[in-house]
Parts: C-alpha cells; structure tokens; sequence
C-alpha cells in the first residue's frame, strides 16, 4: 500500500472523492462535541472492505470511475427495482433524458394513470399511498420496463391518529416494559412465553395500560441455544420458538398428552430463579416435536395441519430457506455457515436442494415452530386490543444480525460480509464497541428494491401495534467495523435515510402502528427533528434527561418522545438508589484512577439528592447528600414512577422492573459471562406481582396522572 497522500494532493483529493462519494464520513462531531476526522489510511482500508478497491492511487482512480458509471443516469433499463416518491410531490426518474418519455401507472387500488414524464423526468404528483406498479415506453417505442414505485405518506401513524379514533383530548397514554423471557407461569418450562404475555397484557390493559413493549422477538439459533441474546438474532424476519406456547392453538386434551414425559423436568425448570438457555429450550423443543408428530400423523389432527400447510404457502421462498438453515445447522459440523462447504453456501445449490429432500420432516418441523409463534402473537395482540388497550404489543428491532446466521446465509448481497457494527470511541468507552451483528449495505438495499429491509418491518409490524427500532440512529449513519478488528478502526458510514424513512412511514399506516426510534448515544446535528417531523417518537430515559448535573423537572421533557425511568440495558429505579451498579463495577474490576468505589459512591449520594428533589421529595432533598439507606426505596420508585408519568410525552412507559421494585438490570454492557445477562426471571408471574398493593397502587396512580394529561 503506498503512503498516505499530503493533503491537497492530487490523490488525495481523489482518495476523498472516493471516500465521501460511497458514503464514508470524513468528518464528525463525537460525544465530547470535538470534531473527528478519518484517517486516509482507515478510508483506504474501509473504502476496500466495502468494495471499492483504494490500497494504491491507481485502485482510488478505477474505484472512482466504476462509482461515478454506476451513479450516471443511463437507460430505463438501468433503473433500480423501486423508485420512492412522497405523497403529492413530484418524483425524478434517474434515466438521462427521460423528459417526455411515457408512462403508465397501475396504483394498487386497480386505478391506472397515463402520461408523461415532464421537461425535468419527473413523474407527476401521485395522491394514493402504497406500492405501485409503474411502466416506461423506451424511447423506441418498442419495449416496456416495469418497476415498483413506493408513494411514501408524510409521516407515520401516530398515537395523535389513535388519539383523534378513540375521542380522546389529546395523546396521553401509558404502558409497561417488559423482558418476554424473564415472564414466568407454571410450567412454563424455564422460558418466558406468549401464554404468559397474554396474561401479562391482560393484567395491565384492566390497569389502564395502552402498551406493552417487549424484549425482541428475532428468530435465534433453535440448534445453539447457548447463543440466547435477543439483540443477535439469527434473523430478524421469523421469530424465536422457544417463547411459543401450544395453549394458544391446541386443546387441554392434546397438550396434556404431549406434556406427559415432560412435566417433571419442565416443572423443575420453571422453579429456576435464572434462565438455563440450553436446558430449557432442549426440553421444550423435545415437547414441541411430540406434538408436531400428533399433527403430522393422527387423523384427528387434519384441520391444525391444513393451518400449518396453509401457513407453509403464505410464508414462501423466506420461510422455507430460514427452516433449511435450522436443519443445515443442527446438522452442520461447524455453526457458522461461512465455514461450511461451497455447496452448503449456497442456498439455492443443488446439494441443498437434496439435503431439504432428505430432511423433509425435520424442515417442517421448524415450520411448524414459527406458525405457532406467529398464530400466538396473533392472538395476544387480538387480546390486547379487545380488552381495551390503544396500542397493544409494541415490538423490538434489532439493530443487526449475527453473521452466521440465517438471514446472511439466505440473503447475503443484502448484507455486509466482513464487516459488523459498533460505535466509536466517545467519552463513555474508550475504545469503543463492537456489536458483531452484521447490517444491510446501502448498495444492497437499493439493489433489491428495498427487499430485505421492508421484510423486516412487516415481520416485526405483523402482530403489533408498534415497533421500537434500536439504535435508529444507524437509518442515518452506522459505525461498521471490519471483522476482527478494533473498534478503533472502524468509520461511519452513511444510508439513504430518505428512503428508509418513507419506508417506515408507509408501513407504519398500512399497519396502523406508531414507531419508536431509540436515538441515545452521539445523535447527528437535526436528526432528532427529522424523526421528530416523520412522527417518530424518540426516546426520554429519566437518567439522561438532566441539564447539567440536574435532573429535568417533568415538563421540560422532550414532547415527541416515549418517556421511561429506565432500559434493559441501564440500572433499575431501586439499583441505582441502592448503588447496586456500582457494585457490580467494583466486581468486575471496572474502576480505574479516581473511580474509587468511595468517589463514585458519594457522586451518587448528590445524584440522589437532584432525583428526590426533581420528583417531588423536597423535604429528603434538603440533605447535602442522602445515603441509600436513608429513605424507604419505595417511597422513591413511587415518586420516580409518578414524575414520569407527569411528562408531557404522549407515551410512558414502565418496566416491570421498576413497578415491582427489583433491584437487578437485565442486561450488563460488555459483559457476557460475568453478569447473567438475558437469564433474570420475575420472582413470581406478572399478574401475581402486579396485584401486590404496592403494585396496584403505582399503577393506579400512574393511569390517574396520565388520564388527567389527555383533559
């Protein structure tokens, strides 16, 4: 590789050409406010991780030219697969000269429009939302290309539509948060399940709830329960099947039998205080199979297996290769399929089509799984909106995907391969993070139509009445890091955000669904506005809504937000008053220089005195300083609860956690052995646990507070 260029060079300039062309951010404002900028030796190594060759001058000046040939309009031909357009406004046709050129547009609704493009290549303003089908003559007249033309509504649906249906004064509504797998009900089996969700939502919507919102729901690896992270899925278009319940399809009779050889065990496990992953999902799966058995071959079952054919259909080419993959890799020597062989790589291969022959009941198996995960959140979000609630389920998004797992293996030009995500180097971690979940390549999407990205949204979309997108931060701009390296050497890299938001925006309505954005962490100059204006909630956590060292009164809040005390991924109300993550800082060796466990402890002391102060506890904050022991902690979580409740944010939303007052945080950043992250179980079922006074009592206050605001 050959030196970096002095800057104002010639090829330097053309290395920044390149760099800033495919989207690499050369400069960027870090959490510290001070501006970075990206090396030319990480843009050449980054610019050739994403394809475009810039180890020496001579690769900068062939990268260059082969981006700007794919970016000059060429022929009708040449068009993506999709075009996007926002309701009402003119769109461009990237074709040179396509001025005058015919077209013809077939709306979803049957109705057709023909015209022209005007002097400029634009289509005409179009009024009716969806997906259409649109047509161009070539300018010879004698032949026709067709492509997708996506008119993206101006904003999402919001909970102010909800609000304008159901004749409330204005949006005011709450909700609860919950880890689906930390849900517990007899026999269970160890693992948090639909049955306990529904029981769950049906407990808070007579409370006054409007929402739940629950821990990801991405299919996992069913053959490596060992890997049980939500956040790193092995696809985040079909869903985990160790949460599926049978109770959902299947009668008393049928269930029991298939319960039968494994009540004892299932019963054990559901006595465990922590998930064990392995052991708890091998049982259930073991149940799950006898049952799948019952439907495949008695008589008495036919109808259940015309559902689950029926279901088969409907799901297509995606289903079918996700359920292969879950067959390949139980059998596959090595989990990752990157290692496997050439053949195997290949989802449409010849020797794939022969192992799928081979394991025909294997592979429906997994089929099977995902029908009764889809017919129960089908059937839970049906609950929840019956028994009142506005919203119901809200559902997670990750922010990638494992690697190694189905939905690279199914789909990989959609993806990166080689490089993961992360965040850089801020005041918070010095040497940043690597997330290891691969994500979707600008190029990719637009290449596919958009089709991997729009999947995602109808899967997450399909049983909900919401979706919360993490880190959607990265619709804009994604730290990627190449594989196996420092997170130090990664960079920014930038997506077509006005695409993906008209995306959103259209299935959120089709959907009818609000969309939550978690914007924490270092946010772009406006972003937060431009979700704002797309109505897109962001996110409000009570430990970060300060100014200064202080924490904000309830209505200095943001208000086109969602407001919650806490996270899964932050302490608990009671932890941090009792100092139980700085515990557990000590623990882990964490403190370092001045953060002795004493420094840090009396910091929190002061912090502790802000917080009762801003929630209302004027007569304990008088103190310099409270000690954690020196005020009753349910006096705190009690304030804490109401002050957000008190925000002007149209969604609250509380984790059971924090209602039932546990000290302990789901999940501990950058650990994974150390602290049982993803493995906490309620002490006893949610419905239980909220029916305790002191629970029911933080509950009827919150929905009194909240129904006061939509007066």
């Amino acid at each position: 590789m050959s030196a970096a260029p002095t800057p104002g060079s010639e090829s330097g300039d053309m290395l920044h050409q390149l760099a800033a062309a495919v989207g690499l951010l050369l400069e960027w404002v870090g959490s510290n406010d001070q501006r970075q900028t990206l090396p030319a030796d990480r843009q050449r190594a980054m610019l050739t991780r994403l394809g475009w060759p810039a180890g020496d001058d001579e690769e900068v000046a062939a990268s260059l030219a082969r981006w700007r040939s794919r970016q000059r309009p060429g022929s009708f031909g040449r068009l993506p697969p999709m075009l996007l357009a926002d309701q009402g406004q003119s769109a461009p046709v990237p074709v040179a000269e396509a001025g005058g050129s015919a077209f013809t547009v077939r709306f979803e609704s049957g109705e057709l429009l023909e015209g022209r493009l005007d002097a400029a290549g634009h289509l005409p303003p179009m009024g009716e939302t969806g997906y259409h089908s649109v047509s161009f003559l070539t300018p010879t007249g004698d032949e026709s290309v067709t492509r997708i033309l996506a008119v993206a509504p101006s904003r999402c649906f919001t909970l102010d539509d909800i609000a304008r249906e159901r004749r409330d004064a204005r949006a005011s509504y709450w909700g609860v948060a919950a880890q689906l797998y930390g849900l517990r009900r007899d026999g269970d089996g160890g693992i948090g399940d639909l049955v306990a969700l529904d029981d769950l939502c049906d407990t808070v919507a007579r409370a006054g709830a409007d929402a739940v919102a629950i821990s990801p729901l991405h299919a996992l690896f069913a053959a490596h329960p060992e890997r049980y992270s939500p956040y790193s899925p092995s696809s985040r278009l079909f869903y985990n099947v160790w949460h599926a319940s049978p109770e959902c399809l299947f009668d008393d009779e049928t269930l029991a039998w298939a319960r039968a050889p494994f009540s004892e065990a299932m019963e054990q496990q559901s006595a465990l205080a922590l998930i064990d992953w392995p052991a708890s999902a091998r049982l259930k799966l073991s149940m799950l199979e006898r049952l799948f058995l019952h439907v495949q071959r008695d008589e008495s079952a036919l109808a259940w297996r015309s559902q689950l054919v029926a279901f088969r259909r409907d799901g297509g080419d995606s289903l079918e290769r996700h359920c292969r993959f879950e067959v390949l890799q139980a059998q596959a020597k090595c989990s990752d399929w990157r290692q496997w062989s050439e053949a195997w790589r290949d989802p449409g291969s010849d020797a794939v089509e022969a192992f799928a022959e081979q394991h025909r009941e294997a592979i429906t198996f997994a089929v099977f799984l995902q029908w009764l995960m889809a017919a129960g959140l089908d059937r839970v979000q049906h609950n929840a909106r019956r028994a009142g609630m506005a919203v119901g389920l809200i559902a997670d998004l990750a922010v990638g995907v494992d690697p190694a797992g189905s939905q690279a293996w199914s789909d990989p030009h959609e993806l990166f391969q080689g490089l993961t995500v992360g965040s850089p180097p801020d005041a918070f971690n010095a040497q940043g993070q690597g997330w290891g979940v691969a994500a979707f390549s600008p190029e990719g999407l637009v290449d596919s139509g958009y089709r991997g990205f729009l999947a995602m949204l109808r899967a997450g979309l399909a049983h909900a009445g919401g979706l919360r997108i993490d880190h959607i931060l990265g619709l804009s701009r994604l730290w990627l890091v190449p594989e196996g390296e420092s997170p130090q050497r990664g960079a920014y890299l930038r997506y077509p955000l006005d695409d993906l938001l008209r995306l959103v925006a259209l299935e959120s309505w089709r959907h009818r669904a609000i969309v939550i954005g978690e914007d924490l962490g270092t946010v772009e100059a406006g972003f937060r506005e431009r979700l704002a204006a797309k109505g897109i909630l962001g996110m409000s956590v009570m430990w970060f809504e300060r100014e200064g060292g202080a924490f904000l009164p309830a209505d200095a809040w943001r208000e086109h937000t969602l407001a919650t005390t806490s996270t899964h991924d932050l302490p608990t109300v009671a932890g941090w008053w009792r100092e139980n993550d700085l515990r557990w800082r000590e623990r882990l060796g964490w403190l370092e220089g001045s953060e002795s466990h004493a420094h840090l402890s009396e910091q929190r002391r002061e912090d502790r005195r802000r917080l009762a102060l801003v929630c209302g506890l004027g007569e304990v904050a008088a103190d310099d300083g409270i000690a954690g022991d020196r005020v009753d902690v349910d006096d705190l979580i009690d304030a804490a609860l109401g002050h957000v409740a008190s925000t002007p944010t149209p969604l609250a939303l509380f984790p059971l956690e924090d209602l039932m007052g546990l000290e302990e945080q789901a999940n501990l950043p950058g650990t994974v052995d150390e602290h049982p992250n993803w493995r906490r179980r309620l002490p006893v079922p949610a419905p239980q646990a909220l029916e305790a006074r002191t629970v029911r009592q933080r509950l009827t206050r919150i929905d009194r507070i909240r129904r006061g605001r939509r007066s």
